[in-house]
């Protein structure tokens, strides 16, 4: 099974024709109303590649073990001619369903089920198109945290993720990217209602046209959860959840 898994990998990296570093930043909230009902807002932006922000309703059971939410993200992405300008308009209804499970220990797994229903701007080799094409992209993903709580640092929660997901996507015509995976290794420092989340980043893309490409590099995430009053409970909600 190794010995396949190796051939597999090497099969995959040696089609890869492009390798580029860039950056990922995100701002993630989450606004408890209810004892089981919070409000979602986030954007994440990738310089010379997309700008997203996303909204949504989530519904967490009593011990936040699973939780569902539904939502609506636009955002602009940048194109083959456009120089890394972000100049192509998506809009996106999406949902999707978290179960997390706790280890006895400092370890706990999150494992995400994502929709999105991608309405973008078609494009030719050097032009923007009126109408939109839709996609539907099905995304899997498992983190994996260790938690240290406060023996590092006594100023805050520590931990550390693993982050791996799967993306597949089809449409009404060509996909450009039909699959892509996407792996996370970051650092949380959590404090009272936000968590700060530096770390590394590597997406591969298995594209139609031009080869497949790697792209990697620095992430930084903020997620800031809070409550608009005071609820005898606080769900639990982290980065992977918002990624």
């Amino acid at each position: 099974m190794v010995w396949f898994s190796n051939i597999c990998c090497h099969q995959a990296f040696a089609q890869v024709e492009e390798s580029d570093l860039e950056s990922w930043w995100g701002l993630m909230t989450s606004g408890q109303f209810s004892e089981n009902g919070s409000l979602w807002l986030d954007s994440h932006h990738v310089p010379h590649q997309f700008w997203i922000y996303r909204a949504g309703l989530t519904y967490a059971v009593p011990d936040s073990k699973a939780a569902v939410t539904v939502g609506y993200a636009g955002g602009r992405l940048a194109t083959p001619f456009s120089d890394g300008n972000l100049i192509r308009s998506e809009n996106r209804p999406w949902g999707q369903v978290v179960y997390r499970v706790n280890f006895s220990g400092p370890y706990r797994a999150n494992f995400r089920f994502r929709y999105d229903m991608r309405f973008r701007e078609n494009i030719t080799q050097q032009q923007l198109l009126q109408e939109m094409n839709l996609e539907h992209r099905l995304r899997y993903n498992i983190s994996l945290t260790h938690d240290w709580g406060r023996s590092i640092s006594r100023h805050f929660d520590v931990s550390a993720t693993l982050f791996n997901e799967s993306l597949f996507s089809r449409g009404q015509a060509s996909v450009a990217i039909p699959f892509e995976h996407r792996t996370f290794l970051f650092w949380g420092f959590k404090r009272s209602f936000y968590t700060i989340s530096p770390g590394y980043h590597l997406r591969y893309q298995d594209r139609i046209r031009n080869g497949d490409s790697i792209r990697h590099g620095f992430v930084l995430w903020v997620q800031v959860n809070y409550q608009f009053k005071k609820l005898l409970r606080k769900q639990l909600e982290f980065p992977s959840d918002k990624m």
